[in-house]
């Protein structure tokens, strides 16, 4: 009796342990179809959304990409606008390079991300139909691409690409004479509004107008006290300010420039004097941040030093003046490469880069330069395009410091 009694039972729980493995088997099986998934999904107790919103806003970038697909819900508040403005990763991204190339007769643009330690690159966006003519450094992750007349914005991480609308007819006299029309990219951190400018310098004229686009607007707007210079194509946001050199005149052999800032928040302008000795001309020197301030810097590197003016004072336009002496190694004449200054990084360090893709074999190398010790390091770059040299035109390459940022651009191009 009681040997029957426990074959029933030893019997009853291994038909329950098959039946357990079944459903199991059954619910992972690469043969089930997404509805029945779902429909079991549904059958347990549903998650309050204010708790799925918290538990998004502390994700990093790459699973809420990931959720996006899953739920139209997850896509509809990840992609919303104020999501932006509230998502801090439990993790804090790690801030990484970003390397724009081109492919042949410069048809692309590609974007990579690097660890800034160096290892292999990740291919993140391609973007035709083609080859910008310049691209704002990273604002926040997020980018500008000048074609003239037209405006893309971009955002790596997301992998998305607007094209912002016509400032001008495409008819008009503006649309055929963009040899100094000139596009920014801004952010204000008080109300986080990315704004574009606009520079379109009339040489015949010699006027320049401005106009500013809101992202999550439509139009763009006419903003004055802007000075009738004609801008060059470079530009850095520090603080909620961009800044930018110009040209005061054209047609001169020895040409003057002066430092033009522009206030995200307030629409305002203001000219700042060069300092005496200052490049004037962005073919031979950028503009980088060092410490929240701004720097302009010689990159040419036939001399034994680098000169950096450094804007003390922005109120007071006290300029500091410093040196940096590099090693030979770098010096053109034993690399047979153009090394150029690209930005800082968050450690405070002084990006140099080569203007162009290494050969084949040759890992791309980034050097450090940290100005508080004077020493020098240097990381290499796995999974670049490869120097071309059958094909000129896709062997530039650019670099800026990258940070993910899940800030949505289809919605605020609507």
């Amino acid at each position: 009796m009681l040997e029957n009694q426990s074959d029933k039972k030893l019997t009853a729980s291994a038909t329950k342990v098959r039946e357990a493995k079944k459903r199991r088997v059954t619910l992972n099986s690469p043969s089930r179809s997404i509805l029945e998934v779902r429909s079991i999904s549904s059958s347990s107790k549903s998650v309050p959304h204010d708790l799925i919103f918290g538990i998004f806003t502390r994700l990093p970038v790459k699973s809420l990409i990931r959720f996006k697909c899953i739920a139209k819900f997850y896509s509809i508040t990840i992609t919303n606008p104020s999501f932006a403005l509230v998502h801090q990763p439990y993790l804090e991204p790690k801030p990484s390079l970003l390397f724009t190339c081109s492919t042949k007769h410069q048809s692309t643009q590609i974007f990579f991300a690097v660890s800034q330690n160096g290892n292999r690159a990740t291919h993140l966006l391609t973007i035709p139909p083609r080859f910008s003519r310049y691209t704002t450094q990273s604002v926040n992750g997020i980018l500008c691409m000048d074609f003239g007349i037209c405006a893309t914005i971009c955002n790596p991480s997301t992998r998305q690409a607007i094209s912002l609308p016509f400032p001008f007819p495409k008819n008009s006299f503006i649309a055929s004479t963009t040899n100094f029309y000139v596009n920014f990219l801004g952010f204000n951190p008080n109300d986080k509004q990315y704004k574009v400018l606009n520079s379109w310098g009339n040489y015949k004229m010699g006027t320049t107008e401005y106009m500013v686009f809101t992202l999550g607007t439509k139009k763009w707007r006419r903003v004055h006290g802007g000075p009738n210079y004609f801008a060059q194509r470079e530009s850095i946001c520090i603080s909620g300010i961009i800044f930018f050199r110009s040209w005061m005149s054209l047609g001169t052999i020895n040409r003057v420039a002066a430092l033009v800032s522009f206030d995200v928040q307030t629409e305002s302008f203001r000219v700042i004097n060069l300092p005496r000795g200052a490049p004037h001309n962005v073919d031979t020197s950028c503009l980088i941040q060092l410490e929240g301030r701004l720097v302009i810097i010689d990159y040419r590197l036939d001399r034994e030093h680098y000169c950096l003016w450094l804007l003390e004072d922005y109120c007071n336009e006290i300029w500091a003046k410093r040196y940096i002496t590099f090693p030979s190694y770098l010096e053109k004449r034993i690399t047979g490469l153009n090394f150029v200054v690209s930005g800082t990084i968050d450690t405070g360090e002084i990006t140099m880069v080569a203007q162009c893709l290494s050969t084949p074999f040759s890992p791309f190398t980034v050097f450090y330069y940290n100005p508080s010790t004077g020493n020098f390091r240097r990381v290499r770059i796995f999974g670049l395009p490869n120097y071309n040299a059958l094909n000129m035109s896709c062997n530039d390459v650019t670099v800026t410091n990258y940070v993910e940022n899940i800030l949505p651009l289809c919605q605020q191009a609507s």
